[in-house]
């Protein structure tokens, strides 16, 4: 089964893909608050206060106002995680990890950092099998 057909049996999830970019002329507080403002109609200041306390969490603050292209893959990755976590949605659904950032090796710390950041949600990760060696013992399940 492919992995789009995989998702759309799935409900109410949030998906972090090439398909699914940030927008470019918002910094990342925005970008992450964005949900929280039109979803949950939370005031700006208080949606931005949200993700500032996010970004703190893993040590990446300090990107909170710089824009897309001021960003690396991995910081851009964790805004993309940070922003499907703002939503209500319980299962968030990452597509190839290793084609979202440039020269991942190892991917362990960034399974520790979402492991911080994560509330409860279902976080599926979705690979080439390839990777699957990546894996290997991870609280996020690889599925093919």
């Amino acid at each position: 089964m492919e992995i789009y057909e995989y998702i759309d049996t799935r409900e109410e999830y949030s998906l972090i893909s090439r398909d699914t970019p940030l927008i470019s002329n918002l910094n990342m507080i925005e970008n992450i608050a964005l949900i929280k403002e039109v979803h949950e109609r939370l005031s700006i200041e208080k949606a931005e206060n949200i993700a500032k306390e996010y970004l703190e969490k893993i040590g990446i603050s300090d990107i909170g106002l710089n824009r897309l292209n001021e960003c690396n893959s991995l910081e851009i990755f964790y805004v993309m995680f940070i922003r499907a976590l703002m939503s209500k949605e319980m299962n968030v659904i990452i597509v190839t990890p290793f084609s979202l950032i440039s020269n991942l090796r190892d991917i362990q710390p960034i399974i520790d950092s979402i492991e911080i950041l994560n509330e409860g949600k279902n976080i599926l990760i979705f690979d080439n099998i390839t990777n699957k060696s990546h894996y290997e013992g991870s609280s996020c399940p690889i599925v093919k």
